[in-house]
């Protein structure tokens, strides 16, 4: 399996994908983040009781999204350019294991569209289509 850090152009703290369990390039890609306590964005979100924002589960997604490429996307960067549907059933919390589900949906004007579901331990977190741009 491709190593996040050789196919993807984000670095920390904002490389959210640790790594990829599976892989059907243009297909499909299952993939996870392992949540730590000392990730910087859960000092303040919130501080007596830390939770992953909604909005960086969508970012992990996108990230995941990159994987569908068939070549590391050094050199060029993702964007996250449209998020459509979105659901949020249940937060995130340090330790948990998050599995980011990405499937091909379409391409048009440049964009991929691809359906995303964040899970853990077997129960959705977050649902949603997401409009994602690789440019360079």
């Amino acid at each position: 399996m491709p190593d996040a850090r050789a196919h993807l152009p984000h670095r920390y703290p904002f490389l959210l994908v640790d790594r990829v369990l599976e892989r059907e390039p243009g297909i499909r890609v299952v993939a996870e983040k392992l949540v730590s306590a000392s990730e910087p964005y859960l000092q303040g979100h919130f501080p007596d009781r830390p939770l992953v924002p909604g909005v960086l589960m969508l970012e992990m997604l996108a990230q995941a999204g990159g994987f569908l490429e068939a070549e590391p996307l050094m050199g060029r960067a993702i964007f996250l350019a449209g998020v459509q549907d979105a659901r949020f059933k249940a937060p995130a919390f340090p330790g948990d294991r998050l599995r980011l589900e990405v499937t091909f949906d379409a391409a048009f004007a440049g964009l991929m569209r691809v359906n995303g579901r964040v899970s853990c331990e077997g129960r959705e977190l977050c649902a949603a289509k997401l409009l994602v741009k690789v440019m360079g």
